[in-house]
């Protein structure tokens, strides 16, 4: 009786760990450096050039949130 148990144990168990892998993911994936790179601000040479990346810097990342949450709201309604 207590291998039959163990038997039906185990075949849960495999059972759960097959669903487990086999499953694809629902959502879906995004890859970072393929979404962002195409404008983002190029990293200056020369030691002048820093303040002014800074501010291309600063304001694509909030392009980019800003962006970013109008995906999700859209994606959410």
């Amino acid at each position: 009786m207590r291998l039959i148990i163990l038997l039906a144990a185990l075949l849960i168990v495999g059972l759960l760990i097959y669903r487990q892998v086999s499953t694809s993911s629902p959502y879906e994936i995004e890859d970072p450096v393929k979404t962002s790179i195409g404008n983002a601000p190029q990293v200056p040479v020369k030691p002048q050039d820093v303040q002014q990346f800074g501010q291309d810097m600063n304001k694509y990342l909030n392009d980019a949130a800003a962006e970013k949450l109008k995906q999700i709201d859209q994606k959410t309604q």
